[in-house]
């Protein structure tokens, strides 16, 4: 008893334990609450759904199969009969020739019998026959635009030139409507060979038709005399590929987006259910029939490739198959038909199905289905949430208030209205927060504070997380477009202001113009008093766009200087491009960013010269050649020239896309004059380049530039041509 007593008292074995007891105790409540459920729902719901996706997917290859059957048999009897009715044809005027109804070489009698064929079938192009004797042809044929019938003949009496005539109502001919320009030798003729050669009724393969120069198949018969010995000629009769089968391909129900297309051994797209050119390439002398491979239709497309890769090539199809593959991740149905008529025709028929027209509805009813278990799924989780809730209300508010404030909303304070610990916990966290959030605002002022003296394309220019990182000596060295801008006569705009309007003045100049250097991924490197230094990563193109758009800017700071009764003000620009340098520079104590670089000076440079050749945007020859479209700008050659400072001579150039309306249009006008006269100015022909500069300025009187080289060649002139001229001016001051 006492031993039993012992026993009694200790605590059970775990594995005796309630379930519930062995689970971990640091669980949150809400997965305790909801979990089981959730996984109970969900496995419920994963089973009903993978049975009905297997039921669906099993009707959806039964119903693909049955669909692309009977598709390619549809397709099969419209080819067969197609392509029976020319050999009939054929056998007809064979006879009619053999007994001298169709008179192949005289071209006197038979067109009425040609032409009763033709109104019989009008899928057919062309009825006609050749003669051994010496080539001649007779034939009837219909017009690809308008669909009337015409007789068509070649023979001694016209020098084998064939001859077209109208036919009337009962198959007569009527007028004459034209006539070929070169000889037409039936005997030379394709349809004429295969059907001789191989001695029996053929088809020749898909060609080019001589009369319409449309693609053509021919089913071709050789006609012998009565007894059967001697060879008379060849009927022949045309089937235009492929309109008439096109509109049979499109109008059948292939789903909601499969396609049908026939091919030949070669891969050719003989025919197919879409719209596109069959023939293609630029020559009319030399088209080629689309290869399936490169169909336009993507469908197509991808079923001629899959074909190609699993039987190696069309030619080794022998019989039917359906087949499956994956095109972008959706599966295709397809099935490919061998056709042969026993007279040479050996194509294949392809009737492809995206699955996604057979499991519409199926997937419609799954995600209903789906819908439905998650509605179930969405109160079973309301209520394991609401429970939930009611249990740790306290401790949620106060965790989702940090999570709150992690997320950057200060606003994020907590009220439980609590006087026991977790009440007390909250009143903390809430002196806490808003400690922070004060400490927070001072250091955003502060960074706000720095980012106006050190923007923050600089960082993403050097590849800096933050302000933090940079270091001095930082720099990127790469090709760039680099561009100066600066106000003329600013002195003596100056003299007129006092320091604050001075300033004034300034500030709202810069404003104006700087927002264009960013909206093209540029720089601005630093403010030169009235000027300013700008670079451009992407290069000619977007310091280009951009001088013009600041060009713009200012014009419109002009128009308001106007109202408010001031004097506009007028800018010159220089644009170059080159490796550029652009880093931190200064000291440990006073970092400051900036660029270096010979292409620096030399910019510098060009926007001076603007001033020279009183225009308003200068660039260098190297931006000119880097543009990537310069025919989208308005450009003209001002001058070769060494800068001060350099001996090497550039050539600089002009863009006017700025300019006013009316001296843009004076200019664009006056350019192939302007350039006479520099070609004159260069090649030391003074008296011919005042012409020229003349008849620029009696149309453009206000250009500055033409003015320039006007005193430039009057100097010249009187001086006379220096030995050694090669019209390169030398500026010996900035």
């Amino acid at each position: 008893m006492p031993l039993s007593g012992v026993m009694s008292d200790r605590p059970p074995a775990p594995s005796s334990r309630p379930l519930l007891q062995r689970l971990p105790r640091n669980l949150p409540l809400r997965i305790v609450f909801t979990v089981p459920m959730l996984l109970q729902l969900v496995g419920i719901v994963g089973l009903v759904g993978y049975l009905s996706f297997r039921n669906g997917q099993k009707a959806v290859q039964d119903l693909a199969s049955q669909l692309r059957g009977e598709l390619t048999a549809r397709i099969q009897r419209e080819l067969q009969g197609y392509f029976s009715a020319p050999h009939a044809i054929n056998r007809l005027n064979a006879t009619a020739f053999t007994y001298g109804d169709l008179d192949i070489v005289g071209a006197q009698r038979g067109e009425n019998i040609l032409f009763q064929q033709m109104r019989i079938h009008p899928t057919i192009a062309f009825a006609y026959c050749g003669s051994t004797q010496n080539g001649e042809f007779f034939g009837v044929l219909r017009q690809p635009d308008t669909g009337q019938l015409q007789l068509s003949y070649g023979n001694a009496s016209n020098d084998f030139l064939r001859e077209n005539y109208s036919l009337d109502v009962r198959g007569s001919r009527m007028h004459r409507l034209s006539q070929l320009d070169r000889v037409y030798d039936a005997r030379t003729r394709p349809w004429f060979k295969a059907a001789v050669g191989r001695e029996r009724p053929v088809w020749t393969d898909v060609y080019l038709a001589f009369s319409t120069g449309l693609p053509n198949v021919t089913a071709s018969l050789p006609v012998y005399d009565s007894a059967g010995r001697n060879l008379l000629g060849v009927c022949a009769t045309d089937v235009v590929l492929p309109e008439e089968f096109r509109a049979f391909l499109s109008d059948l129900e292939i789903g909601e987006s499969g396609e049908a297309f026939v091919v030949d051994r070669r891969g050719n797209l003989i025919s197919s259910s879409t719209d596109e050119e069959l023939m293609v390439g630029t020559d009319p002398d030399n088209l080629q029939f689309l290869k399936a491979v490169d169909s336009r239709s993507e469908l197509i497309q991808s079923s001629a490739n899959y074909l190609t890769e699993q039987f190696g090539s069309f030619d080794q199809i022998r019989q039917a198959h359906q087949l499956e593959f994956n095109m972008e991740g959706d599966r295709q149905f397809l099935e490919v038909l061998p056709f042969r008529d026993g007279f040479g025709l050996d194509w294949l028929i392809v009737v492809v199905v995206p699955e996604a027209d057979f499991t519409a509805d199926i997937q419609a009813n799954t995600r209903t289905t789906i819908a439905l278990c998650l509605v179930a799924l969405a109160i079973a989780v309301a209520l394991g949430i609401a429970l939930t809730r009611w249990v740790t209300y306290p401790i949620l508010r106060l965790n989702n208030a940090v999570k709150t404030i992690a997320a950057g909303n200060w606003q994020g304070t907590v009220d439980l209205n609590r006087s026991d610990e977790v009440g007390q916990l909250a009143d903390s966290f809430n002196q806490t927060i808003a400690q922070l959030h004060e400490s927070f605002k001072r250091l955003e002022v502060q960074r706000n504070a720095f980012s106006r003296f050190f923007p923050p394309e600089y960082l993403t220019f050097l590849d800096k997380p933050d302000v933090t990182q940079i270091t001095l000596g930082d720099h990127i060295n790469r090709e760039m477009a680099i561009t100066f801008c600066d106000i003329r006569s600013f002195t003596s705009i100056c003299e007129k202001l006092t320091p604050q309007e001075t300033f004034d003045f300034i500030n709202s100049y810069l404003k104006n113009i700087s927002p264009p250097v960013r909206e093209y991924n540029g720089i601005v490197v630093k403010f030169l008093g009235d000027g300013m230094m700008s670079v451009f990563p992407d290069g000619a193109d977007a310091a280009v766009s951009a001088c013009i758009a600041q060009l713009r800017c200012l014009q419109h700071f002009n128009e308001i200087r106007i109202q408010r009764g001031d004097v506009p003000i007028l800018v010159g620009f220089g644009i170059h491009i080159g490796h550029v340098m652009v880093g931190i520079v200064g000291e440990e104590n006073r970092l400051q960013a900036d660029a270096l670089s010979d292409i620096v000076n030399l910019t510098a440079r060009l926007e001076g010269l603007s001033k020279y050749y009183g225009v308003s945007l200068v660039i260098s020859e190297d931006v000119l050649k880097k543009l990537e479209h310069p025919e989208r700008y308005h450009t003209r050659f001002l001058d070769r020239a060494i800068v001060k400072g350099r001996t090497e001579a550039i050539a600089v150039y002009e863009v006017f896309d700025t300019e006013p309306e009316r001296d843009r249009r004076l200019k664009q006008q006056t350019l192939p004059m302007f350039e006479k006269a520099l070609e004159a100015y260069r090649d030391g022909q003074p008296l011919e380049a005042r012409e020229w500069l003349e008849q620029v300025l009696a149309i453009n009187p206000n250009d500055s530039t033409a003015i320039l080289y006007l005193q430039r060649v009057a100097l010249l002139y009187e001086s006379g041509v220096p030995r050694n001229w090669d019209g390169v001016w030398a500026f010996t001051q900035k």
